[in-house]
């Protein structure tokens, strides 16, 4: 589905699919949630039993990017609420998306939500916020494969 990369010169080589993405941000993850959605309720409508599952993984994901309090769930010491709100999770993934997120400025958060931050229906990171964050996330990965 995605265009192969070629490792050893970084060029994209062409099999006529889908562009791999190189970059998302708060309204991508947005309507990927919209997505996912409907892809369970297309799933309820089959009538195949526990298809719907299938999108567990990847609805928490979406579901924890949006959330306001991510950056609160990701500090190390709030690992068990983040379990439990949120027990498909993986700091892996939530890491690669963050090395593709592009952050938003201040301009545009007032753009998109009429003048006032304050009042967010979700998540939308600075580009200086995505920093912290990966670096958050980064230290918790290397910690966890230390054994620590």
């Amino acid at each position: 589905l995605t265009d192969p990369v070629d490792d050893l010169e970084r060029r994209r080589v062409s099999s006529g699919g889908i562009a791999p993405v190189s970059k998302i941000d708060s309204f991508g993850l947005r309507n990927l949630a919209t997505d996912i959605a409907h892809f369970e309720a297309f799933a309820d409508s089959t009538g195949v039993g526990q298809l719907r599952e299938c999108f567990n993984e990847l609805k928490c994901l979406a579901a924890a990017l949006l959330d306001r309090d991510l950056p609160m769930l990701l500090l190390p010491d709030n690992y068990q609420a983040r379990r439990k709100k949120y027990p498909f999770l993986s700091l892996e993934k939530v890491l690669a998306i963050l090395e593709k997120y592009a952050g938003t400025g201040i301009g545009e958060k007032l753009m998109a939500r009429g003048g006032s931050t304050g009042n967010r229906e979700f998540l939308m990171l600075e580009k200086k916020e995505v920093i912290q964050l990966t670096k958050i996330v980064k230290l918790q990965l290397s910690l966890g494969s230390q054994g620590i």
